[in-house]
């Protein structure tokens, strides 16, 4: 899995048992507040719009088509104020195109 790390790789793609579309981007490390982990958060989260909203999601998984979309971090701990910060901006940004944005955070 290569995680905030690699903002080009798309984590998991999933579907939840209520038929909701996970596209998964997964962060082990803990938030450590440095410039380079949120400009990496950022830039997957753009990876991760663009491949649900060029429908490239759709294609490789037909079974994602029509279903409710929801991009979501998997992290180690709580956000940050700063991380907290940039997952408020996408979630904001994701809703006016149907794309929800949840944290789950990982024991």
């Amino acid at each position: 899995m290569a995680g905030l790390e690699d903002s080009n790789m798309i984590d998991v793609v999933a579907l939840d048992r209520d038929g909701n579309c996970l596209v998964v981007m997964v962060e082990t490390r803990t938030w450590s507040g440095g410039s380079e982990q949120r400009e990496q958060l950022k830039s997957k989260v753009n990876t991760y719009a663009a491949y649900i909203l060029d429908g490239t999601l759709n294609r490789q998984y037909p079974e994602t088509i029509g279903q409710p979309v929801y991009i979501r971090l998997d992290c180690p701990e709580e956000p940050t104020d700063d991380i907290a910060a940039i997952v408020d901006w996408a979630a904001r940004q994701l809703r006016d195109w149907n794309i929800g944005f949840l944290v789950k955070i990982m024991k």
